[in-house]
């Protein structure tokens, strides 16, 4: 049986069971027995970690065989994030394991890091990733909300687990089951395991992350953030072509990472209009407009730089802290 094992927590495993779509997290010392086979796990789980080597260990246990084999996923920056564990008879068959994907979700800056090799959600080549891409790939998960809320103040303490349907990597729908616990100061720590096939979508009403107005608008509405600055969430499918920071489409037009990134740095806005678009970005960070509306040119993927405008509200009764912007194509700019 396969288990996967968060690194900064090598004493937990999450079993997944093939047929029965869940999976479950329990103790090591539980979930392998007896005594000498979790000692021989906890030696091959270390091994792994320490080495970024695959680990293998068989025991004679009663007259009968078992195999324990350790093997290493690299996080970001190469460094071992996870593990994954099989246990079993010796010559029993070892079926593929399911999906898994491990990252680091850092909050000022809104992105995902991970060791970019592909998984349950996330695409292979993409080590960087933001936030609001992830959360747009999830389509059904109880507790959205304070799924963001942990990803924007992560302290001891805090975090998610539970059920997600998701769009996965090749753009098939997919369950997956997630946990995001506190890692750091300012970063929450992603575990996310693929517990079903994929399967044919849902008939389904448009939800908001596919709203109809803005879609009749041929724009976009993004969640801002206003005191990271950061895109945090898109309400409605961003628009195509856009050279969007971390955005698997954008792949080789992305800045290098840096920790200022955010929107008053954005390499998304023409040299020639950044001043008219800092000073009503302020103005409305700063509390002293509940609204506001400029054109600027967005930076695309090939190169190039096409027009936009940009309405920002704040909502009554909401939080200082975030606003809705629409942004919508000008002229004859297609809306496809």
């Amino acid at each position: 049986m396969w288990y996967l094992i968060d690194a900064a927590r090598p004493d937990r495993v999450v079993r997944h069971i093939p047929g029965e779509g869940v999976a479950r997290e329990r103790s090591l010392q539980r979930a392998v027995r007896p005594g000498f086979l979790t000692a021989l796990a906890e030696v091959a789980i270390a091994e792994a970690v320490d080495s970024g080597r695959t680990c293998e260990r068989r025991a004679l246990i009663r007259g009968a065989g078992f195999d324990v084999v350790a093997v290493p996923i690299a996080g970001y920056e190469g460094a071992v994030a996870a593990v994954r564990l099989w246990v079993g008879a010796t010559g029993a068959p070892r079926d593929d394991p399911p999906p898994a994907d491990v990252f680091v979700w850092h909050g000022p800056q809104w992105t995902l890091r991970s060791g970019g090799l592909g998984g349950a959600v996330l695409p292979a080549g993409h080590p960087l990733l933001h936030g609001a891409w992830f959360l747009s790939r999830v389509l059904e998960c109880e507790g959205r909300d304070r799924l963001i809320a942990a990803a924007l103040e992560p302290r001891p303490g805090t975090g998610w687990e539970g059920p997600m349907r998701v769009l996965t990597a090749d753009g098939d729908i997919a369950r997956v089951y997630g946990w995001f616990r506190y890692h750091a100061p300012d970063r929450l720590r992603g575990l996310l395991l693929r517990a079903e096939a994929g399967h044919e979508p849902d008939l389904a009403l448009p939800a908001h992350h596919h709203d109809t107005t803005a879609t009749l608008l041929g724009g976009t509405t993004a969640l801002i953030d206003l005191r990271n600055m950061q895109i945090i969430e898109w309400l409605t499918p961003p628009l195509p072509g856009i050279a969007w920071r971390h955005h698997p489409a954008s792949h080789g037009t992305a800045p290098p990472p840096r920790s200022d990134h955010n929107l008053l740095s954005s390499h998304l806005i023409h040299p020639g209009d950044r001043e008219d678009y800092l000073r009503v970005l302020t103005e409305l960070a700063g509390g002293r407009q509940e609204s506001g509306r400029m054109t600027v040119r967005l930076l695309t993927v090939d190169g190039g730089w096409v027009p936009v405008e940009l309405h920002a509200v704040r909502h009554a009764g909401a939080p200082d802290r975030f606003l809705s912007c629409l942004i919508q194509p000008v002229g004859d700019v297609a809306r496809t």
